[in-house]
């Protein structure tokens, strides 16, 4: 018969959890052993106060620093079978702290484990352990004693078995109650002394926060780019279809459009399958820890092939340049690409294929991205409409930038999509 021993913390504390859990629940089971384990739990830390002490005064002659260290692991590594038991037993949800484990090289993990606010709450938790393990003591050696007096020399007869059963049981439920007050004392101690800190707290929310950006940011790039490759594609596919069939005499079959066609349509989906791609990569690494690689952003020089598929595909479209844009920062320049990607997508969707003119002006430190249509034409033969969110996505990602965005329609019957942005500040 063979026997498998835990190997690490983490396995003694899922052993301990699966013992917990098959022992008791939340509930007042769960308190009362919580409460009869202080007992030892309380000697326990009360010892590895003493070694602490110890092995501090032992480095007054030179040789114990090491055991400090030891001692200080070992009272974090207690702190995490702390709070298994207090989720098991208690239900209270305490989340880890640092992972010292997690720091890079043996001079950076000494250096946390001294520094990190989580160790010396680790401390604090022993001195408090000591406390409630001497309340319940207390509690039971005077629950004790007081029934044992009760019971001593007493000649047991009718008339005083029911007064004096009823006292005991007084006795039982004010030791009872006692112990739930002891273990409730702990149950609200246990959140602030092994869990997180504020500093940790506030650095998780941000990582958090950042995550959440990061993530609404990569939704908006993929609704724009598949967006746009899907529309415009669809544009291309109708007016090859067209040309493949004619409706007229006077519009003569043409296979070499048709084919250009094509091939916009396979260069947009493979721009979109990319897009897909670095979105899902991006967020694999996220889930796994790890930092995503960077990603080359589209600029200003890339508008012109994203506007030449379109006019291939019978959008007539125009691209005016004005000013140096050379210098302009990289995350301006993403964004006013976006602006015209989803200007001219919209006007596929909602207007046609209309005379349309996308417009890039710098002006000091100010660029403007104008992109205007004419009055809607062929409306039979448009996409179909979005649902809004590319327009909204597009007004948040503007405002971020502390730019402007003005969408209407003009006095001629089309529509104008003006974003203006801020270079100072940006980078």
């Amino acid at each position: 018969m063979s026997s498998t021993f835990p190997r690490s913390g983490a396995e003694i504390a899922a052993g301990l959890r699966r013992v917990l859990r098959t022992a008791a629940s939340p509930g007042w089971p769960g308190r009362l052993l919580y409460a009869l384990a202080g007992l030892p739990i309380g000697a326990l830390s009360l010892a590895l106060y003493f070694a602490l002490f110890g092995s501090v005064v032992a480095v007054i002659y030179g040789i114990g620093l090491l055991l400090v260290l030891l001692v200080l692991a070992t009272i974090r590594g207690f702190a995490g079978l702390e709070r298994e038991l207090a989720r098991t037993l208690l239900g209270v949800d305490i989340a880890a702290g640092e992972r010292i484990r997690s720091q890079r090289g043996l001079l950076g993990r000494v250096r946390r484990l001294v520094a990190s606010a989580g160790t010396w709450r680790a401390v604090g938790w022993l001195g408090a352990r000591v406390l409630l393990g001497a309340a319940t003591l207390a509690v039971l050696f005077f629950g004790t004693v007081l029934c044992a007096g009760l019971t001593a020399g007493i000649d047991w007869n009718v008339l005083n078995a029911l007064p004096l059963l009823a006292l005991l049981t007084l006795v039982v439920l004010g030791a009872l109650v006692l112990l739930d007050l002891v273990v409730r004392v702990a149950t609200a101690v246990a959140p602030r002394l092994l869990g997180p800190g504020a500093e940790q707290q506030i650095a998780a929310l941000q990582h958090s926060s950042r995550r959440l950006a990061d993530r609404n940011r990569l939704a908006r790039d993929l609704h724009d780019t598949i967006g746009h490759a899907l529309t415009a594609s669809l544009l291309q596919a109708t007016a090859a279809r067209r040309t493949l069939t004619p409706a007229a005499a006077d519009r003569p079959v043409q296979p070499e459009f048709a084919r250009q066609a094509l091939q916009h349509i396979e260069t947009n989906t493979r721009a979109a399958l990319a897009e897909l791609d670095r979105v899902l990569t991006v967020l694999r690494a996220e889930e796994d820890g790890r930092d995503p690689a960077p990603f080359a952003a589209p600029t200003l020089a890339d508008l012109e092939d994203l506007l030449a598929g379109l006019r291939d595909g019978g959008l007539p479209v125009a691209l005016v340049v004005d000013g140096a844009t050379d210098d302009v920062p990289p995350a301006v320049q993403e964004l006013a690409y976006r602006v015209v990607q989803e200007g001219t997508t919209n006007v596929l969707r909602h207007a046609g294929t209309p005379l349309t003119v996308a417009q890039v002006l710098r002006d000091g430190d100010v660029l403007a991205v104008r992109v205007t249509n004419e009055r809607a034409s062929q409306l039979d033969s448009r996409p179909g409409p979005g649902g809004g969110r590319g327009l909204a996505g597009l007004r948040e990602r503007t405002a971020a930038a502390g730019g402007t965005l003005d969408a209407g329609p003009t006095p001629s019957g089309g529509f104008e999509l003006l974003v203006v942005l801020p270079l100072a500040g940006a980078r």
